[in-house]
This record gives structure tokens, C-alpha cells and sequence, in this order.
């Protein structure tokens, strides 16, 4: 049997059509696949420095002369005790995140009255009682900005966290003026 020849070819060009239809679909898919993995990796990069961020922020707390604004950290980088550089690759250098930390700011404080303190179970309260109606200490609320910044993939991330303390009657006056 023999083909008509009104129909030769095309069979063959609709099939080159679809074929190209096909193959402009997977460059698409492949395309959106791709930008969906950036995003992704961005989101994963922000989230790290940004918990890197509190991280350091945590770590400062815990250093005795952070809310006096005179080290932040124990172990600094950079020539600052005020700036941490953590590793997040695991690799065991401490140079993928680099966390500056600004000095605490004092926003308010109040004196803590001596009716609020609980004297004989807490060694604490005990160290702040003096006779009158206040203590020698004070609540205080302090802010502190920390800009942390991955410096493989330029993440950068600014949290600024507040905190409230217990400190001396002698660092609010200092520090809240």
C-alpha cells in the first residue's frame, strides 16, 4: 500500500511538533526546579545567620562585662570583643558567620522596692536588701543589635533583641541616663 500524496510528512512534522512542545516543557520545569533551589538555599542561609545571631547574642549575656559595654565575648575575632565569628560548616574554623554585637543599651529601669525581694530563701534578693523602702538594686531593659553576616553566601541578617536584668542601683544610674 501506498500513501496518499496529500499526506506525506506530515506525520513526521507533527511529530517534530510535539517533540518541541515536549522539550520546551522540560526546559521550563528544569528552570523552576533550579529557582525553587535558590530560594530554598536562601531561606536555609538566612535562617542559619539569623540563629547564629541569637546565638551570639546568648553567649554575650552570659559574659560578665556585656551589660557594663566592656567585652561581649570571652573568646572575640576580628581585634573585637564586641565581634564573634562562628563556623556553621563544621569544619572547625571559626570563619564562616561573622556576628558584630552592638554595646547594651539601657531603654529604662526602675529600683526594685525591698517588699518585692524574698530575703530569706534567695541569696540574691539577700545581697540587694538595705533598710528604706528600695534595694540597691534595679530592673532594667536593655536592647542590643547584633548584624550577622555568612561569609560564604552574603546572608545578612540585623536582629535586635531586648532583655530585661537584675543589676546595681550604681550601673542604671551609669547606664540610663
Amino acid at each position: 500500500m501506498s500513501a496518499p500524496r496529500g499526506q506525506q510528512g506530515v506525520v513526521l512534522l507533527v511529530a517534530l511538533i510535539m517533540l518541541l512542545l515536549v522539550t520546551i516543557m522540560g526546559v521550563v520545569a528544569a528552570s523552576q526546579v533550579q529557582n525553587n533551589l535558590k530560594i530554598v538555599q536562601n531561606v536555609e542561609a538566612r535562617s542559619a545567620v539569623r540563629s547564629a545571631a541569637l546565638r551570639a547574642i546568648q553567649e554575650a549575656i552570659a559574659t560578665p562585662g556585656f551589660l557594663k559595654g566592656t567585652q561581649a565575648f570571652s573568646q572575640g575575632c576580628n581585634g573585637s570583643s564586641f565581634t564573634r565569628c562562628l563556623d556553621l560548616s563544621g569544619d572547625g574554623v571559626e570563619n564562616d558567620v561573622v556576628v558584630e554585637l552592638s554595646r547594651p543599651v539601657c531603654i529604662s529601669g526602675s529600683p526594685i522596692r525591698n517588699s518585692q525581694l524574698n530575703v530569706l530563701t534567695s541569696p540574691e534578693d539577700a545581697s540587694c536588701f538595705q533598710p528604706g523602702l528600695y534595694s540597691l538594686c534595679a530592673a532594667a531593659i536593655w536592647e542590643v543589635t547584633a548584624v550577622a553576616q555568612d561569609l560564604t553566601t552574603g546572608a545578612k541578617v540585623e536582629v535586635r533583641q531586648g532583655l530585661q536584668t537584675r543589676t546595681s542601683l550604681n550601673l542604671l544610674a551609669s547606664a540610663c541616663r
